[in-house]
């Protein structure tokens, strides 16, 4: 958006031809003519030639030869006709048509509007004094040293310092493009305003969108309507996009979709926030954020509320309150939640529960380490309160302690020490998986050896094991649960579906409507008197 200004500053150098000083019409004065022609059959109308400079109110005409109807106060310039509005403004063209009691008048053929730094080309240009406004209808072109503005039609309004173009407008420029259906500026509060179908391209990247502004005076921008944007390995759709250059503030709201194929992450939301100055993101209003890999094991989260900060691997990012994730059987809730790049760990806090296959893991806190590459998860550390639970047909296999230390192997957990005041309730299966009895131990530290599917393959008490075995059926009720039990299962999430709902991770560009001429006759057709229509 910032190459925009160079297209607006050539905008702010328009201006119409003419301007309006009072009401009272004034006649049309001739102020130089090398012959004047006279015909006593039309006593009213005067034929000048050679050096003609005709003057009225404060424009200036001079052409090769020009016909003067003094009755009517009308005047028609042929022949390399140069009109001089101030000391800045020249209008040149091959014919020049002006009602001097309507204040109206037509530039026909090869017209041209200049001024130091701007010129204007159509081949016919009406301009309406009293209304303050001049216009084109059948295409024109704008360039200044830098920009090509292309329009159907093309109107300036100079008490509003207002400027409209319609109709397959294009702007072109060595570093971008803009196309558009209707695009307005407005030199008194500095604004450019779309309306509808829009794109802006550059080698940086591109905008798409159906309504919007560009505020240049303070750097502001806002684009709806099937928002679209692209830079670099980032993409954005929104139902809203709001911009503050000077802050370096973003912010998009209404079914947000981004994408950082960079770091790897997906995000949908109501409502984004992004300060780029600080590297900081905030996402609210049912956040999703996915975390990508190639391997099928993308780590999903949803939260009230999510946090971003830092740049590419060193980022940190804060989730809460009510948290869920998933990745690839791997899943779990907290109050909150926190992940960095810098240590490659991930932090689940406040009543934090977390599923591996069929075991649920809670602790007081649970912290995830995961590999150099910060996929695939590592390791697995439960500072207090540990308490794993995997359900049996005949009831939980239960194993309690004060600190767990694990170990994954391919994104599996496979090894898990227990160590502080362990306590364990087993149901001890055969080799045709009949239940041989139920196992109640305790002793200092447990270590558990697990299979690829999350089953237990071998347990090992160790330092003083204490423990009863049960026969089936005479494991005592008030046994069955250690203290502290509790169940989770049907808060548990076995798919990205159940995070994702209904939500559709789309990020194929919106289909861009063919950007055609307004068609709105009340907005685009200029109603001239019947008198000088007839004239002209």
């Amino acid at each position: 958006m910032k190459k925009i200004i160079g297209f607006i500053l050539f905008l702010i150098l328009l201006s119409p031809v003419f301007s309006q000083e009072e009401e009272k019409s004034e006649p049309i004065e001739v102020v130089h003519a090398d012959k004047l022609i006279l015909d006593e059959k039309y006593p009213d109308l005067k034929l000048l030639t050679g050096h003609v400079v005709l003057k009225h109110k404060n424009a200036v005409l001079t052409s090769e030869k020009a016909l003067l109807d003094i009755k009517n106060n009308f005047a028609e310039a042929i022949g390399n006709v140069e009109l001089n509005q101030g000391d800045t403004i020249t209008v040149s063209t091959e014919i020049l048509r002006y009602d001097g009691n309507n204040e109206l008048g037509v530039a026909l053929g090869k017209v041209f509007m200049r001024d130091p730094v701007m010129e204007l080309q159509t081949d016919t240009l009406y301009y309406d004094l009293r209304k303050k406004v001049a216009y084109y209808e059948g295409g024109g072109t704008v360039r200044d040293t830098a920009n090509v503005l292309q329009s159907h039609t093309g109107k300036y309004y100079t008490d509003q310092k207002r400027y409209e173009f319609y109709g397959n407008v294009l702007l072109t420029n060595p570093e971008y493009t803009i196309e558009s259906a209707h695009l307005n500026y407005n030199t008194a509060t500095g604004t450019a305003t779309f309306y509808g179908p829009t794109k802006i391209a550059g080698d940086n990247g591109m905008i798409y969108a159906e309504k919007g502004y560009y505020d240049t005076q303070n750097e502001e921008a806002w684009f709806t309507q099937n928002a679209y944007l692209a830079s670099g390995h980032s993409e954005m759709k929104a139902d809203s996009v709001y911009m503050d250059k000077k802050r370096e503030f973003y912010s998009a709201s209404g079914h947000v979709q981004m994408k950082d194929t960079t770091n790897k992450i997906l995000i949908l939301a109501g409502y984004v926030e992004q300060w780029r100055a600080k590297d900081s993101v905030f996402l609210t209003q049912n956040p999703i954020l996915v975390n990508y890999n190639n391997k099928g094991d993308s780590l999903y989260v949803t939260a009230k509320n999510f946090f971003l900060r830092g740049k590419r691997d060193k980022r940190e990012m804060f989730a809460y309150p009510s948290v869920r994730f998933y990745q690839k059987e791997f899943s779990g809730i907290a109050d909150s939640l926190y992940r960095s790049e810098i240590t490659d760990v991930l932090e689940l806090h406040k009543n934090p529960v977390v599923w591996d296959e069929d075991s649920q893991i809670t602790g007081n806190k649970i912290i995830v380490k995961y590999d150099s590459l910060g996929q695939n998860p590592d390791s697995l550390l439960i500072p207090r309160d540990v308490f794993i639970i995997r359900k049996d047909s005949a009831g939980y296999n239960q194993i309690k302690g004060k600190e767990l230390k694990g170990k994954f192997l391919d994104g599996r957990l496979r090894k898990v020490r227990i160590s502080g005041n362990t306590e364990t309730i087993y149901y001890v299966r055969g080799e045709k998986d009949e239940l041989v009895g139920i196992d109640k131990s305790i002793c200092s530290e447990i270590e558990l050896q697990l299979d690829k599917k999350g089953q237990i393959e071998t347990v090992k008490l160790l330092e003083l094991p204490q423990g009863t075995t049960y026969p089936p059926g005479k494991f005592p009720d008030k046994l069955k649960y250690l203290s502290g039990f509790k169940w989770w299962g049907d808060k548990r999430i076995r798919s990205a579906k159940d995070l994702l709902r209904d939500n559709v991770l789309d990020f194929s560009k919106p289909e861009m409507k063919p950007i055609e001429q307004d068609n709105d006759t009340e907005r685009n057709k200029m109603k001239l008197p019947s008198k000088f229509l007839k004239r002209l």
